[in-house]
């Protein structure tokens, strides 16, 4: 094992990598926007890369993690490295063959749709983009269950890099596979480019596993492949892995959900304006783009939720483990309503941000190009509907670990087995309204959200016997919302004097869009900071604390 080293050196170099991955990503993002636009043929690659985004939000952001780390860890400690290089081994086989089998299954069945329709351009691009990007499915889960390693053993900084390594390559490509549009001489090859960026994707898959095949070696992981499902202790992960997997799903599963409502539900350029479901017939109430425009908005909510809400839940996962096999409750409670009050201060502040400045976010980093103000306008709704939900989206992975702690896989499946449904309900229900539109799935999204925070930790207290919502809690809850108004109320404030038409024309655009957007998030961060300071609620130390302790060991 790797001697310890120090902590805040970790804990910042961890940091820089989980950074370094988000600002990649959306810069990877905006050039898709800015050279595709948000049409038909984005909105494909969108729907194509569902499925291996799926994925990675389910192996590669816990679940993996949560099955396997514990039984992995307990035999590494107690029998030693070779009967954990075996379990490793038949894990590592086991997974091979089921995702394998899954693609092939999920490739046959766009094939036959393919076959099925052979005159649908739209239909075939979709299908096309689909079937090269799914074998990507396979090196999420082989990254997932590589990056698990390694952090067993102690290294971190590897697996956070691996994100850069996809992002780098598809904006490799992106800058090289650029659409030639000429509209006077009726040359558009975006569909064709398009494929260049999605056979990046996989390309990119096997560049990361072959960047962490090294690092594996140079820690002594025994790599191996046996096929042998008696091993009890598979059996025993097997048992947990449905549970854990599919109680990810208001988050996960949602967002999956919501690509294939979204496209069902678009009107093509060129095709009839009505469609047909179950022999009904009905009028589509979507346009082309609205998948862009809801994945635009999901990318820049999953920016803070990824860097403060995931990271912090990870690395709380570990502490709430301890102390609940100690049967330290005492211990357990502080340290589950110490981490649901981080997830709510940081996901208000993100959220008031969003739902005040979603218009000038989106015109900054995407309004160029092919993406017009009318695009800006369409996914800076959808932004600011999810910004109401931030606070659910953060304080959800809180609670989901405390349920892993204590060994509880099944209760967040049984509640998304009642709340996906109605998430799907509720944005089949709004998205036909002429005001709402794609914004629905936002609506839907963060509603949802809350409400399985709310039924989460209701029954997490009554699993554990303990009181995690008490006065201390809502009290810092009711000093928080007094935070963030006050920072809306400083920022609308400003905004007004610099958004003002003389200051418009004296400044170059991007000068003066920069200002709006991060000007204004700069300030009010700072308002709600100070609110807190003042408020004297600890969560500021807090939060910087944790950071220091994230990470323990690494390199």
């Amino acid at each position: 094992m790797p001697e310890h080293r120090p902590v805040i050196s970790s804990a910042t170099r961890i940091g820089i990598c989980t950074l370094t991955s988000r600002v990649t990503g959306l810069i990877r993002d905006m050039l898709l926007v800015h050279t595709f636009g948000a049409g038909w043929v984005l909105d494909s690659f969108f729907y194509g890369f569902q499925i291996p985004n799926l994925f990675r939000r389910l192996f590669g952001e816990g679940a993996l993690a949560a099955v396997f780390v514990p039984t992995f860890t307990h035999t590494l400690e107690t029998e030693g490295r070779p009967p954990a290089w075996q379990l490793l081994a038949r894990t590592l086989a086991l997974l091979t063959v089921a995702i394998v089998l899954v693609v092939l299954v999920i490739e046959a069945v766009v094939l036959v749709i393919w076959l099925m329709n052979p005159g649908e351009e739209a239909q075939r691009l979709i299908l096309g983009l689909t079937a090269l990007m799914l074998p990507f499915m396979l090196t999420i889960c082989l990254i997932a269950l590589f990056s698990s390693i390694l952090n067993c053993v102690g290294s971190f900084v590897p697996a956070a890099v691996t994100p850069i390594i996809l992002n780098l390559v598809m904006i490799a490509a992106l800058t090289w596979f650029r659409p030639t549009i000429d509209p006077e001489r009726g040359i558009d090859d975006s569909a064709t480019q398009i494929f260049g960026v999605a056979a990046s994707v996989l390309v990119a898959g096997v560049l990361q596993i072959l960047f962490l095949l090294p690092v594996l070696r140079r820690y002594g992981v025994g790599l191996g492949w046996r096929f042998d499902l008696r091993d009890p202790r598979l059996k025993k992960m097997l048992a947990s892995a449905g549970p854990v997997v599919l109680g990810q799903g208001v988050l996960a599963f949602g967002v999956f959900i919501d690509a294939q409502i979204c496209m069902l539900l678009t009107h093509v350029e060129g095709n009839p304006e009505t469609g047909t479901l179950f022999g009904l017939s009905f009028a589509y109430p979507l346009q082309e783009g609205a998948l862009s425009a809801i994945t635009v908005a999901q990318r820049l909510y999953q920016f803070p939720l990824g860097v403060f809400g995931i990271s912090l839940a990870v690395a709380a996962l570990p502490t709430f483990s301890r102390l609940a096999t100690r049967k330290d409750w005492t211990g357990w409670t502080g340290e589950v309503g110490s981490s649901l009050r981080l997830a709510v201060f940081a996901g208000l502040l993100a959220g008031c941000m969003m739902v005040l400045l979603a218009e000038p976010i989106v015109r900054l980093l995407f309004e160029y190009r092919k993406f017009g103000p009318d695009d800006t306008a369409r996914a800076a709704r959808v932004l600011a509907c999810y910004g109401f939900g931030m606070w659910a989206f953060c304080t959800h992975h809180i609670v989901l670990r405390g349920f892993y702690s204590v060994g509880d896989v099944r209760t967040p499946l049984w509640i998304s087995c009642f709340l996906v449904p109605a998430n799907v309900a509720l944005s089949l229900v709004l998205v036909r309204s002429d005001a709402v539109r794609e914004a629905a799935f936002g609506i839907a999204t963060s509603v949802t959200s809350a409400l399985a925070v709310i039924v989460s930790i209701v029954l997490l207290q009554r699993r554990t016997g303990t009181w995690l919502v008490n006065r201390s809690l809502l009290a810092a809850v009711g000093k928080m919302v007094l935070g963030a108004l006050l920072a809306v109320v400083v920022v609308l404030a400003l905004r007004h004097l610099w958004t003002a038409e003389p200051v418009q024309t004296a400044l170059p655009l991007i000068v003066h869009r920069a200002i709006d957007a991060l000007g204004s998030l700069a300030l009010g961060s700072a308002v709600y900071l100070a609110s807190a300071w003042a408020l004297r609620l600890p969560e500021v130390r807090l939060l910087l604390k944790r950071r220091r302790t994230v990470g323990g060991r690494g390199d």
